[in-house]
């Protein structure tokens, strides 16, 4: 008796965060949530099969709630999909909900398709040494995530340091508001404010970017050891299609 009262809770669990569906519409999003009740890495899976009710492209706007924030992926499928379409590491407490809508234009609901929608807990999902670091998981960039790097300056030359910011096509906003702490040998402690311009278009625009942006206040002169910490300073907590941040050393 208690094997299957187990079972049951088990499948029960499962169902909660797991819907079926066989039908993409506008006005009838598909949507899955997921409590974390401990600290969690979870996989938002999609499959999707429409080779049989729709001969061309599907497009979907897929939309990840957690607290007050909400981001937003546009997918293409052609034909069939299954695969994990985003991962998120949930604190405890935590809850994400996973809205699928259909976004063709020109039609407003797909019907006699087979579908999927899953979020589950990745129990064995180690990032790597980058993730939270320089590279953020899934492109969101959550506001404690912090990246630190560190430049050693051995002679006199002047150079400026220069950041480089990867943005998919998932980034919606205009603008991208950061800080950047520093700590120099010649100036002590420094918090700087910038604004990266991402889009001039009366539109956004769909693909993949990388922008420059160089610290021109701080100018690596002095020799000694440089420190620069990047936050993302935006109204959100995470901020999606971000991808990763680097930098180099280039001549004044």
């Amino acid at each position: 008796m208690k094997f299957f009262f187990g079972l049951a809770l088990t499948l029960f669990a499962f169902n909660a965060y797991s819907v079926d569906f066989t039908k993409l519409s506008r006005d009838e999003p598909v949507t899955s949530a997921y409590p974390a009740n401990f600290k969690c890495y979870v996989d938002v899976s999609l499959f999707l099969d429409v080779a049989k009710a729709h001969s061309q492209p599907v497009y979907l706007r897929v939309s990840y709630i957690i607290g007050d924030d909400t981001l937003n992926d546009n997918l293409k499928i052609t034909g069939n999909h299954n695969a994990v379409i985003k991962q998120f590491f949930l604190d405890e407490g935590e809850k994400l909900i996973t809205i699928v809508r259909l976004n063709n234009g020109e039609t407003n609901e797909i019907e006699g398709i087979e579908g999927s929608l899953r979020i589950l807990r990745n129990p064995d999902f180690k990032p790597s040494d980058d993730q939270g670091k320089n590279t953020f998981l899934s492109g969101v960039w959550k506001a404690d995530q912090t990246p630190l790097f560190r430049v050693s300056v051995k002679d006199s030359i002047p150079q400026l340091f220069r950041f480089k910011l990867s943005l998919n096509q998932n980034y919606e906003f205009d603008k991208f508001y950061f800080k950047v702490k520093v700590i120099s040998p010649s100036a002590g402690i420094l918090i700087l404010d910038e604004v990266l311009t991402v889009n001039e278009e009366p539109a956004l625009e769909g693909h993949n970017k990388t922008f420059s942006i160089d610290l021109e206040e701080i100018d690596l002169k002095t020799p000694g050891s440089y420190y620069f910490q990047v936050m993302q300073n935006m109204e959100s907590i995470r901020v999606n299609g971000i991808e990763k941040i680097e930098y180099e050393v280039v001549p004044q």
